[in-house]
């Protein structure tokens, strides 16, 4: 997929991250339709900046849950950098997909989605 990307702008990897970020928030915290309470979000991010001795520097834990809690349709990232949102796109859904622990197959279906998802972003 990145390959295919217009390389001369990064609109379309931006859109692919967005995608791939929503996507993978809205497997993981909402179930039966109903989103997850910041509680769970916030025990989320306190595992994923445990996993690495790395991960406490790389994530912020505010702007984590904020960008999380926006993609649950509650709050905004108004005020967040972009660059900080494309760190934090990236991490989270780093995180998010490796905690799942996708089979190949599986991987191949939420590849498709957010291929899916980004495209008709572009539109």
């Amino acid at each position: 997929m990145f390959n295919d990307l217009d390389q001369s702008d990064n609109v379309g990897y931006a859109a692919l991250l967005a995608a791939g970020l929503f996507e993978a928030v809205q497997r993981r915290f909402v179930k039966n339709g109903e989103p997850a309470d910041r509680s769970e979000v916030i025990d989320f991010i306190a595992a994923a900046r445990a996993r690495s001795d790395d991960a406490p520097d790389a994530i912020n834990p505010d702007v984590a849950e904020q960008m999380i809690m926006h993609a649950l349709g509650k709050g905004s990232i108004a005020g967040i950098d972009d660059g900080t949102v494309l760190r934090h796109q990236i991490i989270l859904l780093a995180a998010l997909v490796g905690q799942e622990n996708y089979d190949d197959a599986e991987l191949d279906a939420f590849m498709n989605q957010i291929r899916t998802d980004a495209d008709e972003m572009l539109e």
